[in-house]
């Protein structure tokens, strides 16, 4: 199993809240680390406008990797909600996956959140399919 992501307690709150405010729609973001540490959560529109999937809107994509790459973090993870079902990679997800980092869903089906992660494993992120591997949310604080 890989390594657990630690999220501390304030991001963790920051990440469910943006989803809540996309509803009806899947609300998205990026979170970005430092030494391994997840120390921001970078909010975006869902260009998708759409309950049903997400996608990043690429001006803000564009914005969020820029101010990744100067503020000298890495690229931690892409999150993103489910409004109806469970906190698990649909085939949609699986196929649009192209960052080799964990995917963080919350699915808001439940109350309270449910926060899980995931690494999606393929080939080559051209694959439609690939291995979906749960990655361990540790909710720091």
């Amino acid at each position: 199993m890989t390594s657990a992501l630690h999220i501390p307690k304030d991001l963790a709150d920051k990440i469910v809240e943006h989803c809540r405010g996309g509803v009806p729609n899947e609300a998205c973001g990026l979170l970005a680390s430092r030494d391994g540490a997840v120390v921001e959560v970078l909010t975006m529109t869902n260009a998708s406008a759409s309950p049903l999937r997400y996608s990043l809107d690429p001006t803000e994509q564009f914005a969020a990797y820029k101010k990744i790459e100067e503020e000298g973090w890495e690229l931690a993870a892409v999150f993103h909600s489910h409004t109806r079902t469970a906190a698990y990679p649909s085939p949609t997800d699986v196929r649009l996956a192209v960052e080799p980092v964990p995917y963080v869903i919350v699915s808001l089906a439940q109350e309270p959140p449910v926060v899980k992660a995931f690494l999606i494993h393929k080939e080559d992120f051209r694959d439609e399919r690939g291995h979906v591997e749960e990655v361990p949310v540790i909710v720091d604080g």
